[in-house]
């Protein structure tokens, strides 16, 4: 017995995780005996080897993300980086109460079928025109995004729509219209994640960092009206380049045409379920659009929302439904990721490795300064799967170079949250991408081929935007 239990313990032991769990300790405790660079604090110092221990973890995946982050914790009360009350204090932040409500309403809407109520209405409006029929995919992702807040959920609950218009085509792998069709969906997701300020984990977390380290708050109509119309250009332009590169192979699609108006036959007449959540998202947006009026916080607005949904009168879901559906370990992982870039900034790390690492990106010419600060960060990208990982290493040195250059961090921290979506080259670079390469319609090449293309667009149209738009909002470098 007590063999078979040592022989279980060794084929469980991961070699690779204790070797580099190992090694972060040692880094940490050595680093107490390295001469110190120059401008840096041995506090900051110990907090970029936190970073560079959590990227590490993070980019291997030897433990779960959300271990590392509770890890980060751990290291930066005990390390003596920061307090253990200032450690926590990113559990505690807004933007946490607004994760949690949009996973709850969203679960309530994904169990009533209102999601696919709505996209199989917004495809119908295509009347079968194959061109229409793209676009009205990418306007059911825009949709989307003001429900789902991240980008591989949407794109998720895109693909059995999709495969079911593709089965009833009869389209088979590799034709252009199953191409495009399955391009489109994670394309339009990424390019959109930036638009509003619940797209994405990310923007929930760049909000967050923009009022921690810029003292700089962003309401909901605001970031919108910043960002929309750019996103929009793009996906028109990713609409017209996919029916370019892969042009469909007929005009019409009768039978998926057919197909969207059996299943939505099939769910007959909106339940009181579906009335219900509408209403509380349509109720939660204009809200979140009027804030200029009540000045009620996002996240309160949110945590209202989320909280009737269990209320009698509403009753959609259940405090157990609910909870198996909050990813609680994406919450975890975002707590520390800000506690890190607090841990950061106090130490005056930030601001040391936004010297280092941007140094020499000096230009008088702004445009050309967020080309460069966009190519840095589709290079870091490659090395990330999570947005959010990507994020907690990437806007915290833009800001701190837009500080160093006297140049307005929001501004380059905007462009900076852009370039954390650019990961449309390789299906492994995200979740979102994956969830629709899985269907076997596309192929790398083909990812390479389009996303190479869709990301000069949104880079092009980006700096266009920063350049010309945002400088009227109130905006300006």
């Amino acid at each position: 017995m007590v063999t078979s239990l040592k022989v279980e313990l060794h084929k469980s032991f991961n070699w690779k995780m204790a070797t580099t769990l190992l090694l972060g300790i040692i880094c940490m405790a050595g680093i107490n005996y390295l001469p110190l660079p120059a401008g840096l604090t041995l506090a900051g110092l110990r907090s970029l080897a936190v970073l560079l221990l959590a990227v590490t973890l993070w980019i291997t995946e030897i433990v779960h993300p959300a271990v590392t982050a509770m890890m980060i914790v751990v290291i930066l009360s005990l390390a003596k980086i920061i307090t253990f009350e200032k450690a926590l204090a990113g559990f505690a932040d807004t933007s946490i109460a607004l994760l949690v409500s949009i996973y709850i309403l969203s679960a309530a809407m994904i169990k009533s079928g209102f999601d696919r109520r709505l996209a199989f209405f917004l495809l119908r409006l295509s009347k079968g025109n194959i061109n229409l029929n793209l676009l009205m995919v990418a306007l059911t992702m825009i949709v989307f995004t003001f429900l789902i807040p991240t980008s591989a959920g949407r794109a998720a609950l895109m693909v059995p729509i999709c495969t079911g218009i593709a089965n009833a085509m009869e389209l088979k792998p590799g034709s252009n219209i199953g191409r495009a069709m399955f391009l489109i969906v994670p394309f339009t997701s990424l390019i959109f994640s930036s638009s509003l300020l619940t797209g994405s984990l990310s923007m929930i977390y760049a909000v967050s960092l923009f009022q921690r380290v810029a003292g700089y708050s962003w309401n909901y109509l605001s970031w919108m009206a910043m960002m929309v119309p750019g996103s929009l250009i793009t996906v028109l332009l990713v609409w017209l380049m996919l029916l370019r590169v892969f042009p469909p192979e007929i005009k019409e699609l009768n039978k998926g045409l057919q197909y969207i108006q059996e299943q939505l036959a099939r769910m007959g007449p909106m339940t009181m379920a579906e009335k219900k959540v509408a209403l509380l998202f349509i109720g939660m947006l204009l809200l979140w659009v009027t804030n200029f009026l009540h000045h009620l916080p996002t996240a309160l607005v949110s945590l209202l929302a989320a909280t009737l949904t269990f209320f009698p009168g509403f009753n959609l879901q259940s405090w157990k439904e609910a909870m198996v559906k909050v990813d609680w370990g994406t919450v975890i992982l975002f707590g520390g990721s800000l506690s890190l870039a607090s841990g950061l900034k106090e130490t005056g790390a930030m601001d040391w490795l936004a010297a280092v690492a941007f140094g020499n990106l000096r230009t008088g010419n702004v445009a050309l300064l967020g080309l460069m600060v966009l190519g840095i960060c589709i290079v870091i990208r490659l090395g990330f799967n999570s947005v959010l990982g990507a994020s907690t290493v990437i806007l915290p040195m833009v800001m701190a170079t837009a500080a160093n250059l006297g140049i307005e961090p929001v501004w380059l921290g905007m462009i900076g949250v852009v370039g954390c979506e650019l990961c449309m080259f390789l299906p492994t670079q995200s979740p979102t991408l994956l969830a629709t390469y899985g269907t076997g319609f596309y192929s790398t090449r083909d990812t390479l081929k389009a996303g190479s293309l869709a990301t000069l667009l949104l880079v092009g149209v980006t700096l266009v935007m920063a350049s010309f738009y945002w400088p009227l909002l109130g905006l300006k470098p």
